[in-house]
């Protein structure tokens, strides 16, 4: 038979619990009001994206509502009108769904985010146009 010894390791003080509010939204980045699908098949996705230093994302849209929270870094959101948002690490966002967009990494180091989008079975939760020649917009 064995006996489990505990390391005489000095125990910490518990710690109290705490919530901290990352973000509370009525609309998207682009002005878009939050709006959810209405599905008999829901289906939740979830993806972290690491881009490099100065790293972009293809154009895109998506037909689904999407959360993203920032975990390290800086991401800037660049819209096809030219307009930019800059996120940094620690915060949080729903995403443009109807209006063409990139992430762009314009900090010093890797970009990370986690996404969640809240979707149907079968339906995309990112679209992107046709691959174009130049970095040109859709």
């Amino acid at each position: 038979m064995f006996q489990m010894q505990t390391p005489n390791i000095p125990q910490s003080p518990p710690t109290q619990t705490t919530i901290t509010a990352v973000s509370k939204n009525t609309t998207t980045d682009a002005g878009e009001p939050i709006t959810y699908l209405s599905t008999p098949n829901p289906e939740v996705t979830s993806v972290i994206l690491s881009l490099p230093e100065g790293g972009k994302t293809d154009w895109m849209t998506h037909p689904v509502p999407g959360y993203l929270y920032i975990l390290q870094g800086e991401l800037t959101v660049e819209f096809i009108d030219g307009t930019h948002l800059v996120f940094k690490a620690g915060q949080a966002f729903m995403q443009a769904r109807t209006k063409w967009h990139r992430g762009i990494n314009t900090g010093s180091g890797e970009m990370r985010f986690l996404a969640v989008f809240f979707g149907e079975k079968g339906t995309p939760v990112i679209v992107n146009p046709p691959h174009l020649q130049n970095g040109d917009k859709p």
